[in-house]
């Protein structure tokens, strides 16, 4: 790893050995995976332990979910968001998917509260509903684009979570494809295996570091995601 690049930790227990030691300061990362396989906890756990860990403050933007349902379900894996929120250490942002030329066109606004908060940690969920109402291709990638540019000019370490597709031959994809465009990209495989349906976890790409190239088991616990990076994908562990 070169002296000057800075790796920021997610906090997840096993994933940043995956990652290579972490994430590259200021760089972005896709998440995907399919609905109810940890993505928006994972992305969660990144801010939560981002401020109570590492002292980063955090920002979490969302097109989906209403915030008073988000605080709820991450309170059953212990992340208390009203707290750390009064405290002024995370900022959370909701906008409707119809609002997403607000979003884009708002950079400013949204630069005044990175600087007045002192944010480092960023997400976006999901990257899927910021691009949904783009209506060719072209467009959804110049709403990505945009986007990507935005981020860059705030300086934070940002993940986008993103729904999930499988191509012709098996391998798993962000929607639309835009992983191509980000600096890393995580992937979280969901297998029923009998009547249970089991996790892994991927780092298929993060730019500038030596990560992992194989999956590994992952649990969605009652403290949060864990991957196993020294364990075999759905082998005789239990996983």
């Amino acid at each position: 790893m070169p002296e000057n690049q800075k790796l920021i930790q997610t906090g997840i227990a096993g994933l940043d050995q995956m990652c290579g030691g972490g994430i590259e300061q200021g760089s972005t990362v896709i998440v995907a995976a399919g609905a109810g396989s940890g993505k928006s906890t994972l992305a969660m756990q990144y801010i939560y332990n981002g401020i109570t860990k590492f002292g980063e403050n955090g920002l979490y933007i969302t097109f989906e979910e209403q915030k008073d349902k988000v605080y709820a379900h991450m309170k059953k894996f212990g992340f208390d968001l009203a707290e750390v929120e009064k405290s002024g250490k995370l900022k959370f942002l909701e906008y409707p998917p119809t609002e997403v030329d607000k979003f884009i066109n708002s950079g400013s606004v949204i630069a005044d509260i990175i600087e007045e908060n002192k944010i480092k940690r960023i997400v976006i969920d999901s990257v899927t509903s910021l691009v949904l109402l783009s209506e060719s291709e072209y467009k959804r990638r110049e709403a990505f684009l945009k986007t990507m540019s935005l981020l860059k000019r705030w300086g934070c370490t940002t993940l986008l979570t993103s729904e999930a597709r499988q191509t012709a031959s098996g391998d798993v994809r962000s929607r639309f494809g835009l992983e191509y465009l980000a600096d890393g990209f995580i992937v979280v495989h969901s297998i029923r295996k009998k009547d249970v349906r089991e996790f892994a976890i991927e780092v298929v790409k993060m730019r500038g570091l030596e990560h992992s190239k194989k999956m590994a088991p992952m649990k969605i616990t009652s403290t949060g995601l864990i991957a196993y990076p020294n364990q075999t994908v759905f082998g005789d562990a239990g996983f």
